[in-house]
């Protein structure tokens, strides 16, 4: 039996309760979610009790934490809290994910149904994939970054840590796109992207 408890209640925790709560094994449930704000799943109309909030919360060796933020930036300020008060983060696979054997997958991932993880991928700590994102073969996805829906990364691209991929966006092959760098929705990413850049549209560009 395992507990899982959310990190965050906002609306990637409500995504999450929904994608993962019909095919949890037997035994293991959602116990409930800590998040800084006041009731943020109750206020939406859901069941589940709020924990506490991060700083104040102490995990037992039964729980395992689930990273339910998305913003990069966040998740690592939040995870470094959480670990150092002792919590134990799990992977979260959805079972109508695609996988491959040979991918590489860190702690703390978020993987949605849907997603694609192609051969020889490696998807960093705390990354996030949404739904029909894809990591295409022999591609890297760093640490803390998130790959909102339909987002595909191809072959050999090279994804720094902190990195946010709005809706849609694509990165061609062998691209590399540097660390906290945020690509907006759509956007079609042909040459190296700068650490600390903001890009849209396609081919894109700095606005």
């Amino acid at each position: 039996m395992t507990d899982y408890v959310l990190v965050g209640g906002g609306a990637f925790a409500r995504e999450i309760l929904g994608w993962f709560t019909p095919d949890l094994p037997a035994g293991d449930r959602f116990a409930g979610y800590i998040d800084d704000g006041v009731g943020p799943l109750q206020a939406a109309g859901y069941d589940l009790p709020q924990l506490g909030g991060v700083a104040d919360f102490r995990p037992n060796p039964s729980q395992r934490l689930v990273m339910a933020l998305t913003d990069p930036a966040g998740k690592a300020a939040v995870a470094g809290t959480l670990l150092a008060a002792g919590g134990e983060f799990a992977t979260l696979i959805h079972p109508r994910a695609w996988v491959t054997s040979t991918a590489r997958i860190g702690k703390g991932v978020v993987i949605a149904l849907f997603a694609d993880i192609s051969a020889d991928a490696k998807v960093g700590d705390f990354a996030t994939v949404n739904g029909y994102s894809s990591v295409g073969h022999d591609a890297e996805l760093g640490a803390y970054s998130t790959l909102s829906g339909y987002v595909d990364l191809t072959g050999y691209v090279k994804v720094g840590p902190k990195c946010f991929f709005g809706t849609g966006a694509r990165v061609l092959p062998k691209v590399s796109v540097g660390e906290g760098s945020t690509i907006g929705a759509g956007a079609v990413v042909v040459r190296t992207v700068a650490a600390g850049s903001t890009v849209y549209a396609a081919p894109a560009r700095k606005l």
